[in-house]
């Protein structure tokens, strides 16, 4: 299972992927050096600028350089699944009571657990097979856990 993130830190964008074993073992973490946007670039790019830094250069390049290529990465941050069709934004909400699995667009996905529930967004359209294999994963992971490692990590790169 892989994890990628990207932050805006103290005016400076960095990001990392970092990814885990089946039980949560760190085995590759890469990370990109903090990059801060010169005004000129802020006046060029204007409200493009957070999309083209995280996606464009930072999270693109992390999937490009991870060396361990799991089929999944789950993101925290909804822009980067237009980074790659493997990359899945996901969120924690309580469970409620009415609320069953279910599927409000194609490319979305609902996964409930006795205490939550897991919405999974993509680039693409779930595929039975696929949301057969989140199901899998998120019963026997907190797949939610990593991205608290990751952004004390990302904290700690950008702050040294």
């Amino acid at each position: 299972m892989g994890y990628i993130s990207v932050r805006k830190i103290d005016e400076k964008y960095v990001g990392a992927v970092l990814v885990v074993d089946e039980f949560g073992i760190p085995q590759e973490f890469k990370y990109t050096e903090p990059v801060t946007p010169t005004p000129l670039q802020r006046i060029l790019y204007g409200k493009s600028l957070d999309l083209y830094l995280t996606v464009e250069i930072i999270a693109k390049s992390l999937l490009k350089n991870v060396e361990q290529k799991p089929e999944i990465f789950l993101t925290d941050s909804i822009s980067l699944v237009e980074a790659s069709d493997q990359v899945y934004y996901v969120s924690s909400h309580p469970a409620s009571k009415s609320e069953q699995d279910h599927d409000s667009e194609p490319n979305e996905c609902v996964i409930s657990l006795q205490t939550e529930s897991l919405k999974f967004i993509a680039k693409t359209n779930f595929s039975q097979d696929r949301v057969e294999k989140l199901k899998k994963i998120v019963e026997e992971f907190d797949v939610m856990e990593p991205f608290q490692r990751l952004a004390k990590a990302l904290e700690f790169v950008c702050r040294s």
